[in-house]
Order: structure tokens, then C-alpha cells, then sequence
């Protein structure tokens, strides 16, 4: 499956590819991690968040609080799983465009302990509901990843770290 270039893909696409979006959704993640175990989202972690979140059928299956567990999740939804290691692929450039625009704005630091959100991201104004459902996919992402090793998250995503 070939990835459309830039020049083809919908206005929507565009928007939601955007590494400056990336960089919002890595800091929503971060953010919501951070805030529920008190420590630092592990770096290869943030590489989960964005395949998670950005394609609509995947966001729409993800529960609405982080009562159930990755795992469940993931068992849950065979599709969604079997689907993720083409996603993680196609979306590893965003993640990193994405996280160093979220570095040099300081909205995210990398340390050597994990990833840091020095404070809580906020949406510009005028943020339509597709963006307010994306940054709440990534918060959810984000408590999940506070309380699942990284080699356990991948493995449940079906892919290798």
C-alpha cells in the first residue's frame, strides 16, 4: 500500500499529519502520563501514541477512560491490532518530526529518565471536535502508557520495540 503524497491527500489529512498537531497530541500523551504515575513517559513509548490516535477508525474503538487496559484493548479489537505495525511504520517520520517540533517549542524535554511536559497543553482556540477527540485519544494513550512497560505495549500492539 503506497502512502499518497502530499500534493493528494485531503486537507483533513494534511492537517492531522502536521508535525506541529504531532507535537500537541506527543505533549497531551506525555502530559496524561506523567500526571498519573508521576513519572516520565519512557521515549520509545511516544512512537505508540501517534498510530493510536491520528487514524479515525482506530480512535473510534479506544474506551472512553483508562479503566480497561491496553491489553484488553488490544485483545479486544483484533483488527486495530493486526493493522497497528503498518501504522507504526507509515507514522514513525511524524512521530519524529513531530516530537522534535514538540522539543524545540519546549513543550516537550527529553531527559534521560523519559519524556517530560513541562506543563499541561492546551488547544489553540477554535479547535473543532475531531482535534478535542484526538487530544482526548492521546490523554487516554498516555495513562496507558504510565502503567505499561514499553516491551509489554509493543508486544500487545503485536510489533517489536
Amino acid at each position: 500500500m503506497t502512502t499518497p503524497t502530499p500534493l493528494h491527500r485531503s486537507a483533513e489529512t494534511q492537517a492531522l499529519l502536521n508535525p506541529a498537531f504531532g507535537g500537541y497530541l506527543l505533549a497531551s500523551s506525555v502530559y496524561a502520563a506523567q500526571s498519573k504515575r508521576e513519572q516520565l513517559m519512557p521515549w520509545p513509548s511516544a512512537f505508540l501514541v501517534l498510530p493510536l490516535v491520528l487514524p479515525a477508525k482506530a480512535r473510534s474503538t479506544l474506551p472512553g477512560n483508562s479503566k480497561v487496559s491496553l491489553m484488553a484493548w488490544a485483545n479486544e479489537n483484533p483488527l486495530q491490532q493486526a493493522a497497528f505495525a503498518e501504522r507504526a511504520i507509515s507514522l514513525t517520520s511524524l512521530t519524529r518530526m513531530s516530537l522534535r517540533m514538540a522539543v524545540r517549542h519546549q513543550v516537550v524535554e527529553v531527559t534521560a529518565l523519559g519524556l517530560r511536559c513541562p506543563r499541561k497543553p492546551r488547544p489553540a482556540p477554535g479547535f473543532g471536535p475531531e482535534v478535542t477527540g484526538c487530544a482526548r485519544a492521546a490523554a487516554l494513550v498516555g495513562r496507558w502508557l504510565a502503567v505499561t512497560d514499553p516491551n509489554r505495549a509493543y508486544t500487545a500492539l503485536g510489533v517489536r520495540p
